[in-house]
């Protein structure tokens, strides 16, 4: 009796040690082998990159090409623009030498080594220049007699303009006159729909008065920036032509020409004025250069 006690014993402590070291192990084995085991849902990856972009020319310089990756599934990139032009960037710029068609390359890969690569025909185009406007010049010739003036009243600048209808020193059936100064007398219009960074020419006819005893007039030109301030007109001049009576003489209507440069303005003031002398001004046109 005494000996299956024994062996009863023995077998129960050899069944609690299988017991233990199976915890053990498995314990050990789930440390090292955690890593290696896919989580909970996960699934293969099946989806391979796809290459692919978009372009848009840049708009400052149209040579120069902007590039926007589209690709999908996608961590590097290599672009070939041709010969050994070539980005790692995904979205880069690349400036091409002129107009043409140029076959662009994407290669694409993900982070398992797979890749795709595509090609598209980047169209390089020089856009055309936009037709520029040409303003209207109200009461250009002054035809109107005196209901002509107000389009060019700036009471802020100086008196009114006069209308004159003596021959010779008009065309069509006034002109504007600027008598002797003392009165002041000026002629601003300010002008719309100039179309910005072309180049514009004036052109008008006029004529001096020579006065006896008086110095030679002078008739100034000019276009502005709108202003109502005196103070601002040599600031906001944007171009000026000056008439001399000892160049010009007095003897029959002569054509003046301004030349300028529209800048970033859309409106500009045509001013006139006259120094010294009567001076006379007619037919007002305005024409790209």
């Amino acid at each position: 009796m005494k000996n299956k006690v024994n062996i009863f014993r023995k077998i129960t402590l050899l069944m609690l040690s299988l017991v233990a070291s199976s915890f053990i192990v498995s314990c050990v084995g789930d440390e090292l082998f955690r890593d290696d085991l896919p989580d909970s849902n996960s699934q293969i990856d099946t989806r391979l990159p796809q290459a692919d972009f978009s372009y848009q020319a840049d708009v400052i310089d149209y040579r120069k090409i902007n590039f926007t990756d589209l690709s999908v599934e996608s961590t590097t990139y290599l672009w070939n623009f041709g010969g050994s032009a070539t980005s790692t960037l995904q979205d880069p710029s690349y400036t091409f030498s002129g107009e043409g068609s140029y076959p662009v390359s994407l290669t694409v890969s993900d982070g398992n080594g797979a890749s795709d690569v595509i090609t598209i025909n980047v169209e390089v185009v020089e856009p055309e220049e936009p037709e520029a406007l040409i303003p209207v010049i109200l009461e250009p010739g002054f035809d109107n007699g005196n209901n002509s003036r107000d389009v060019w009243r700036n009471s802020a600048l100086g008196g009114v303009i006069q209308i004159t209808g003596s021959n010779g020193y008009y065309e069509g059936n006034n002109g504007a006159k600027l008598p002797s100064p003392g009165s002041d007398r000026i002629g601003y219009q300010l002008i719309s729909e100039f179309s910005p960074n072309f180049d514009y020419v004036l052109t008008f006819k006029y004529r001096m008065k020579d006065n006896v005893g008086s110095d030679n007039g002078l008739l100034h030109v000019k276009m502005l920036t709108a202003t109502d301030n005196p103070a601002d007109i040599v600031a906001n001049t944007v171009a000026s032509v000056t008439f001399s009576e000892a160049v010009a003489g007095t003897s029959e209507l002569i054509t003046g020409t301004l030349t300028f440069n529209s800048g970033t303005n859309t409106s500009l003031a045509i001013f006139f004025y006259n120094e010294f002398d009567e001076a006379y001004i007619d037919s007002f046109e305005i024409d790209l250069q």
